[in-house]
């Protein structure tokens, strides 16, 4: 059972964007600090990756762990946990709705992301919870950064 009105549940869950949120922001000021150009969205590529890294030909996706379900896959029947996310909760009003959307949205990650590689693109997953603290910003952004020097286009 939901703890708040529907009225307040709508001006929250409205306040939700998908696209510049602060882990998004955290990882574009990160790129554009280390001398890397990108664009965002780029409508010509299938999805609409977050961040088109086209000197090494890399896509960068910065997931919420809720709204993606990290730690949960698709196996063709129903969303299996695979790892433990403490992020990707599921909520317990509503479950069949929640549980429609989630597999929707694991379902088109996954077509996009054989899309991507089908079309020669290397992809970076950022999962939210990989940005909370300093520390792990940290090791997430060596990260990437490494994955793209490796792929730098000369």
């Amino acid at each position: 059972m939901d703890t708040i009105t529907p009225e307040m549940r709508s001006k929250v869950m409205s306040a939700i964007h998908s696209r510049d949120t602060l882990p998004e922001m955290r990882v574009r000021k990160m790129l554009w600090a280390n001398g890397y150009r990108f664009r965002v969205c780029d409508k010509r590529i299938v999805g609409h990756p977050d961040i088109v890294v086209p000197k090494c030909r890399t896509l960068i996706e910065v997931r919420g762990c809720f709204w993606h379900q990290h730690g949960w896959e698709w196996d063709g029947r129903k969303l299996v946990q695979t790892s433990i996310c403490p992020t990707a909760t599921r909520p317990k009003s509503n479950r069949a709705f929640w549980n429609a959307k989630f597999r929707r949205n694991v379902c088109r990650d996954a077509e996009h992301e054989k899309a991507w590689a089908a079309d020669g693109w290397n992809l970076i997953v950022v999962w939210e919870c990989a940005l909370k603290t300093e520390k792990e910003r940290e090791k997430t952004f060596a990260f990437i950064l490494r994955h793209l020097k490796e792929n730098e286009i000369h």
